[in-house]
């Protein structure tokens, strides 16, 4: 690994009428960074949170990144925090590295940070690698059940010479700007109940027992310019939106309100939908209260694709949200359909 250091050259002064010569060092320039992640569905920036840690990879780039690309290496997988050995507000690493006066730098960054001790428990099969033909990847990634990791990879920064202040979001101060975006899917549920109609209800009320997603694949080859960037994904895992417990249940009576079960989305790996394949499974029950007296019906199972016209695809850095209306009552109105059965004719001769 390489560090870039400021080095003041000496200087010959050659002593022409006695005059004295004051050589000035040039001030330190660390290298921070202006942080920011990305919803393409808002269009709007977010602030990285404080508490996370992010893995960057640069490199020197003496032309430019076309033509040097990532012959040299400056930091390899570098530790980004906030305010380590910096004031308060600025991003950088552990140990400070300092700008070159006459190289660029290009910068590849990805959240959250791991090394090799840690690779494994967030999903990792080994700490992430970087190329400038494929950018980053992960090979055979598999969501890890309940951390609900946000994997995100950062825009390439391309030949920089000095921080800037461009993400003024996440603080006032100086920094390479590192916009995250997301590589996942993030799959919300949100749930409302119809009315009832029928003349004689007092109230309705819908009880969601259980709410779980099933079909999923969760493991996964991962490369930043691929296209797809997602490949060889596998495995059929389900992830329980509504754990099966009375204290969990949903109980929804007023048709105005919006319900969200106890865990309200996860951070899941993005896939092309299929017919009988990623399904939404839900156990549900409908109380009615007539005249006072409330009757339960027994538990009811509804299942349903998750594939639609709308969304055939889970593509990265996109945010679902599933509305789900469950109606008391069907809409089918009760009508009759009235006849008259036929006379039943008997002929009787009589002789008188």
């Amino acid at each position: 690994m390489k560090k870039s250091l400021i080095i003041v050259l000496p200087v010959l002064a050659a002593c022409v009428a006695c005059a004295k010569v004051d050589v000035q060092q040039e001030e330190e320039r660390p290298v921070t960074f202006n942080v920011v992640n990305y919803l393409q569905q808002t269009r709007a920036n977010t602030a990285y949170s404080t508490e996370n840690t992010f893995g960057t990879y640069a490199y020197f780039t003496p032309t430019d990144w076309k033509t040097d690309g990532t012959g040299t290496p400056f930091y390899e997988n570098e530790e980004v925090k906030y305010g380590p050995d910096y004031a308060p507000g600025e991003w950088g690493t552990e140990g400070r590295f300092f700008w070159p006066k006459v190289a660029k730098l290009t910068f590849a960054s990805y959240s959250p940070y791991v090394n090799s001790s840690t690779a494994s428990s967030m999903g990792f099969s080994d700490v992430p690698t970087f190329s400038q033909v494929r950018g980053f990847v992960f090979s055979r990634y598999a969501v890890v059940p309940d951390a609900d990791v946000d994997l995100m990879v950062a825009d390439l920064v391309i030949d920089q010479t000095a921080n800037r202040n461009e993400y003024a979001l996440s603080s006032n101060t100086e920094g390479v700007p590192t916009l995250f975006r997301h590589v996942m899917t993030q799959v919300a549920l949100t749930f409302k109940c119809g009315e009832n109609f029928n003349p004689g209800v007092d109230g309705s009320e819908i009880v969601i027992k259980r709410v779980r997603l099933t079909g999923i694949r969760e493991v996964g080859d991962f490369s930043q310019n691929g296209l797809p960037m997602w490949t060889r994904q596998s495995g059929s895992a389900e992830y329980e939106f509504n754990p099966d417990s009375e204290g969990s249940h949903i109980i929804m009576s007023d048709p105005s309100k919006v319900y969200q079960p106890a865990v309200s989305s996860f951070i899941l790996l993005p896939q092309e939908l299929t017919e009988g394949g990623q399904r939404l499974e839900l156990v549900y029950s409908i109380r009615t209260s007539y005249d006072g007296s409330w009757t339960e019906e027994s538990d009811m199972t509804a299942t349903v694709d998750l594939v639609t016209d709308a969304i055939p695809t889970w593509s990265p850095n996109m945010s679902i949200v599933y509305n789900i209306t469950i109606d008391p009552i069907s809409k089918d109105p009760i009508l009759f359909d009235p006849a008259i059965a036929d006379w039943n004719v008997s002929e009787i001769s009589l002789e008188l």
